[in-house]
């Protein structure tokens, strides 16, 4: 027995000698805020560590510090091209082997991507976190063992070239990119992330392999693991996995150019089809971490950002631009201040930009004030809390600081914010807005720019005259149960407090996870999670019939958008004013048959956001002057969307399957211009005082919530409101019809859209639906589905192809493939996708694929509840189709009973070949051949 006893205790302090020696090799470096620093001595892997056990999610996110600024002509665009081919696998996870790295992630529900800019590129995955050794395996295997094949490249440069032609078609990143290369001419800045069209479509894999073997190396590196973990365990599986791979055998190259002095204003003129004229002028600044870019910082937003910006009161209040904007950049080395106007075409650049200069040279000579300051600094210290909702966001805003030099700066900037003085700002204006040292870019529409649908065959074809259009959110973000809202992004002295909100859900005295009660009339869920300090609330109430009484369906739109140009307490100004300083945005936004509402703020600051939302709903000022403003400047930007192909395509695609009237329909742009310009004052009044109301509120709050304070503060907002209509309108449902090609012609577009649908009729109640939404997700969702792997991942035709079904919350909705080509590659694309199509339909999906996208759909699901605003939306989205917010328990039920036949059989049921229609939209003649 005592020899037992011996024994064991050997064991234990052997073990224990392991466990000391595997935790010697990490010294900590430092301690800041919950966040931990260490260095991995064997081959000096930065670690940065926050830990938090009270939910099953880890974000994993590993930095390289390098970025576009390391390239050179000739091999611009080596970075991101990289990051493409780092996700064509290794040796260990591939395609070859059935275990390719996107498969393998996304099976467990990762959200998971790559992103590069100039200093640095990141890999990230947050993951259900029993899964963490798979992504340590990963990351360590791409950092050394990376492919880097020949083929691959190949497949994959005419995928980063159609990314690359996308950008070119949007007027705004085209500016943007020759406003760097004219004020960079020398340090690397110069050249955009992408890189230069022909270093793409030439750069040899020697090059690849050269540039890969020379930066991606763990001493270059930053390990961040944000999440559930223990300790202990996360260094045995970093030593387990990093402990192979050596330092780098040389020294990290840097770059050592740097920009000469600029002797003159610098001009550059972009001159292309389109309906706006953009005009930016942009002035040199130092990197992120110099003393002067916190004033920069506060500067750019007092000028361009919100309703008490410079640039709004100057420009856009006055009916002389669209949109203004104006921007410090956070790089490490160097950086431009920005300002930006969009305007009409007719607009004359040149008495802008003097406009413009004027207003600079009036704030260097005459400053700023210390309350727009402390409102401002109040304002982005607010955003900087509230956007910590979720490790991912943590773990983005981490990557960027890291980026400039230095991660604490994600603790810090708040308190170099707060430190900045009038004299900071005036200071900052004198030193760096200097006439000689900026650059100025014209964007000149070329001609107005028109489009004509070309009809190859057309057998149902819809007259455009007359159409009808609702100004509203094409993408239909309640349709499917899945949250689909961005996770946004705790508090500043709470940083470890970053659970996923629905793992944290206290639950009451009787076990209940949610709350709900009707307060003033108001269907009101509540439940509180582990964030600390903040909440979301999401909220939407019907319409109702709006749309079959003949009403002008762009009244809607202009009555929300109407809500914040003031109130009857407050104007524009003192009303943003109030919010601003919060750190609160408050989104009201007219879809199809709702009115939504949304907004994430501190939770001391609730009771004053709640008095500020019903008097934005109750009491808008309706101002003649600030509609007539408002409708001039939406049409100002509404007109971009005839040269975009995307816009273009969706709406001859809605027009081919729905009849006008039916809420999924899409007018073409004129007519909805056409339709604004009619709508008058009195119509927003009517509109406002018949469907504002209580009467089919619904509203979620999830967070920090204290229901004493919510409950009455909604009693006291919200008492004597009225109103409003309970239910949604009946819509005549469309039948299916032969199908059709229609061909939409926009010259000088690099990039085209293809589109092919069709009517399906599924609903999200229908017993159909979940089967079809699998078997639609097996084909074209995430780098996991059959399109992506085939047309983009074998063939290279596509940066992005999907498939969807969308449409379908309250009526029969619609399947679509979306994808972009060059005009040269549309046909071999189309070609390609049919390809897919029809052995989709013909073969449908294997057991395999459905077990597989099971676990994507359930862990994406679970994923996507860790945040407050996600958690929100998804309950809301339950509440508008009548169900209990427990169903959040049940959805993963209901994935895991669809069997493969039900898939198959949904899919023969509703695709049908001689039904698709087919749209092409881009660069393209009457066959839908490139234009020359």
């Amino acid at each position: 027995m005592k020899l037992k006893t011996l024994t064991l205790l050997l064991l234990i302090g052997f073990t224990s000698l392991i466990v000391k020696a595997q935790n010697s090799k990490f010294n900590k470096i430092q301690e800041l805020e919950g966040i931990e620093e260490y260095l991995y001595t064997p081959n000096g892997m930065k670690v940065l560590l926050v830990q938090d056990n009270s939910a099953p999610v880890v974000t994993v996110q590993i930095v390289y510090r390098v970025g576009s600024k390391h390239e050179v002509t000739g091999n611009t665009g080596s970075t991101h091209l990289l990051e493409h081919l780092n996700f064509k696998g290794t040796p260990t996870f591939n395609k070859r082997n059935g275990n390719a790295i996107f498969n393998v992630l996304q099976g467990i529900g990762a959200q998971m991507n790559a992103t590069t800019w100039n200093d640095r590129t990141n890999y990230y995955e947050t993951i259900p976190s029993d899964k963490l050794e798979l992504a340590l395996h990963i990351e360590s295997d791409r950092m050394r063992n990376s492919l880097l094949l020949k083929e691959d490249k190949d497949a994959e440069m005419t995928v980063v070239r159609n990314e690359f032609e996308r950008g070119e078609n949007n007027p705004n990143s085209l500016l943007n990119k020759e406003i760097w290369a004219t004020a960079y001419m020398a340090h690397p800045y110069h050249h955009s992330t992408i890189g230069w069209r022909a270093d793409i479509e030439n750069m040899p894999i020697e090059t690849l392999r050269e540039f890969y073997n020379t930066y991606y190396w763990p001493n270059n590196a930053t390990l961040t693991i944000i999440g559930d973990f223990q300790k202990t365990t996360l260094f045995k599986l970093v030593d387990k996995y990093f402990g192979k791979i050596t330092r780098a055998p040389h020294n990290m190259p840097q770059p050592y150019t740097t920009e000469p002095a600029q002797l003159g204003p610098r001009r550059t003129i972009i001159k292309k089809p389109g309906q706006q004229g953009m005009l930016t002028v942009g002035y040199k600044i130092p990197g992120r971490m110099h003393e002067d870019l916190p004033a920069l910082t506060v500067l750019s937003q007092i000028i361009g950002n919100g309703q008490s910006s410079l640039l709004s009161k100057s420009f856009i209040n006055t009916g002389l631009a669209y949109f203004g904007s104006a921007q410090a950049s956070n790089f490490k080395e160097a950086g431009l201040f920005t300002m930006s106007l969009g305007f009409a075409p007719t607009a004359n650049h040149d008495d802008l930009y003097a406009s413009l200069l004027n207003m600079v040279e009036k704030i260097k000579k005459e400053g700023v004030l210390q309350e727009d300051i402390n409102r401002i600094v109040a304002k982005l210290n607010a955003q900087t809390i509230l956007s910590r909702d979720g490790s991912g966001s943590i773990a983005s805003q981490i990557n960027e600081a890291i980026a400039g030099g230095d991660w604490t700066d994600y603790i810090n900037k708040s308190n170099r914010l707060s430190k900045v003085t009038t004299q900071d700002v005036k200071r900052v204006a004198n030193t760096y807005l200097i006439e000689d040292q900026s650059t100025t870019g014209y964007f000149i529409p070329k001609t107005l720019g028109k489009n004509t649908p070309n009809d190859l065959k057309a057998s149902n074809v819809i007259p455009d005259n007359n159409d009808k259009y609702f100004y509203r959110n094409p993408k239909h973000i309640h349709d499917n149960c899945i949250n689909e809202t961005k996770p946004n992004q705790l508090s500043q002295k709470a940083v470890t407090q970053i659970a996923s909100a629905y793992e944290t859900i206290e639950a009451s005295k009787s076990g209940e996870k949610f709350i709900r009660k009707n307060i003033e009339n108001i269907d009101l869920v509540t439940a509180k999670t582990g964030a600390k300090g903040f909440l979301t609330i999401s909220a939407s109430f019907p319409i109702g019939d709006y749309l079959n009484t003949n009403g002008n369906e762009m009244t809607p739109y202009l009555t929300t958008q109407m809500l914040n140009k003031g109130t009857i307490k407050n104007n524009k100004l003192q009303f943003s004013q109030k919010l601003e300083k919060l750190g609160v945005q408050l989104n009201i936004s007219a879809e199809t048959q709702n009115v939504n509402i949304s907004f994430k703020c501190l939770k001391k600051d609730l009771n004053t956001v709640i008095n500020l939302l019903a008097e934005e709903l109750r009491y808008p000022l309706f101002d003649k002057k600030e509609f007539d403003l408002l409708k001039q400047q939406t049409v100002g930007q509404m007109k971009q969307g005839l040269t975009d192909p995307s816009s273009q395509g969706k709406i001859k695609l809605s027009q081919a399957i729905y009849p006008k009237g039916h809420p999924n329909y899409l007018t073409d742009t004129q007519t909805s211009i056409d339709n604004l310009n009619s709508v008058t004052l009195q119509e927003i009044k009517t509109f406002h005082k018949t469907y504002f109301g209580n009467a089919g509120l619904r509203m979620v709050a999830v967070g920090d919530v204290d229901t004493k304070t919510l409950y009455a503060a909604l009693k006291k907002a919200f008492k004597g409101w009225n109103g409003g209509v309970k239910g949604l309108a009946k819509y005549t449902e469309p039948t299916k019809e032969n199908g059709l090609t229609k061909v939409i012609s926009i010259p000088q577009k690099p990039s085209a859209e293809m589109f092919i649908g069709q009517y399906t009729g599924i609903k999200r109640t229908d017993k159909d639906f979940m089967p079809f939404y699998i078997g639609t997700s097996i084909l074209g969702g995430g780098f996991s589905g059959r399109l992506m792997q085939t047309v983009r991942d074998n063939d290279g035709l596509t940066y992005s192809i999907v498939a969807n079904h969308t449409g379908h919350s309250n009526t029969g909705g619609y399947w679509f493939v979306n994808a972009s080509f060059n005009p040269t590659l549309f046909q071999k694309g189309l070609d390609a996708t049919m390809v897919q199509i029809k052995k989709w339909i013909s073969h449908g999906i294997t057991s395999d694929e459905l077990a597989s996208k099971k676990t994507n759909i359930t862990g994406s699901f679970k994923v996507g509840l860790s945040t407050t605003s996600g958690l929100a939306g998804t309950i809301l989205a339950f509440l508008e189709r009548g169900l209990e917010p427990s169903y959040i328990d049940k959805y993963p039920k209901d994935v895991e009973a669809v069997t493969v036949k039900q898939v198959n059989a949904s899919i023969k049921k509703h695709i049908n070949l001689d039904q698709l229609i087919i749209i092409k939209s881009g660069s393209l003649d009457n066959n839908g051949a490139p234009l020359k």
